[in-house]
């Protein structure tokens, strides 16, 4: 399990610290009110990983010597949130496009966690990925949202990097990584890039170009070419291949695999 280092990474992404693109505007979903979360404030081991209730602050998690062992969501925790946020913030808050809490929807995207939801017709699971990209959010009306899950195999190699306002602290830039790996070969890589968009966005092409390829330099560079193919302008039209921010989000990429 690795854990990530500050470092600055402008002059690697070949971009001046001070031109940074101003802040995306983050409001909730029009239809979320209608979906209100509950469940308990607290962290239960369950079936080897992690059940998180919706309710859970931040600071709960951060404090939890559970969490740590999920290094990605850790770091989210420990380098994209504030001690006030910490303290005022509930996990639900991932639900909503909101730029504190991108960092650690990323890592728990990276992690493939689940989420339990009640309703009329009971009990079911959805996966956070489909809640935050489909176009229209996956629940049904009277559907509440209690539970986050996270599977044990998250312990596995993990890793959150990230980049902030020089000025403000809120994050600019982040990428979560988790992957499983045989020796130096990557198994399964999920790479998911936050505080640049409305929501964090999956990077598919990039976490498939390195599935069974060793963990070196030369792969990942040959993945992060793969950028270019996800589509980000969707979401930003201000990341064009050869942008500042796009520079930087290749930087990050790298700089996450390879500490994995």
């Amino acid at each position: 399990m690795s854990t990530s280092t500050s470092f600055n990474p402008y002059e690697s992404a070949g971009m001046p610290a001070f031109h940074l693109l101003p802040p995306l505007a983050m409001e909730p979903p029009q239809n979320f009110h209608s979906y209100p979360l509950s469940g308990f404030d607290a962290v239960i081991e369950k079936d080897g990983g992690l059940l998180i209730g919706a309710s859970t602050t931040f600071e709960t998690l951060f404090k939890n010597p559970l969490v740590r062992e999920y290094t990605a969501l850790y770091m989210a925790l420990k380098t994209s949130t504030s001690p006030v946020c910490r303290r005022d913030k509930t996990l639900g808050r991932v639900l909503y496009q909101d730029r504190e809490a991108q960092g650690l929807a990323a890592a728990l995207m990276a992690f493939d966690a689940t989420l339990f939801v009640l309703g009329p017709r009971g009990e079911r699971v959805i996966s956070l990925i489909d809640y935050l990209t489909l176009e229209n959010t996956p629940l049904t009306p009277g559907e509440t949202v209690r539970h986050f899950f996270v599977s044990g195999e998250a312990r596995q190699s993990s890793v959150y990097q990230s980049v902030d306002y020089l000025r403000t602290g809120q994050p600019l830039c982040g990428v979560a990584t988790w992957a499983s790996r045989q020796n130096d070969v990557l198994e399964q890589v999920r790479i998911v890039l936050s505080g640049c968009t409305p929501v964090p966005i999956p990077l598919r092409r990039v976490s498939a170009s390195l599935c069974g390829k060793e963990c070196s330099t030369e792969q990942i560079e040959a993945a992060t070419r793969k950028l270019g193919e996800e589509r980000l302008m969707l979401y930003n039209p201000s990341i064009t291949i050869g942008s500042h921010l796009f520079n930087l989000a290749k930087t990050l990429i790298k700089r996450a695999v390879l500490t994995l």
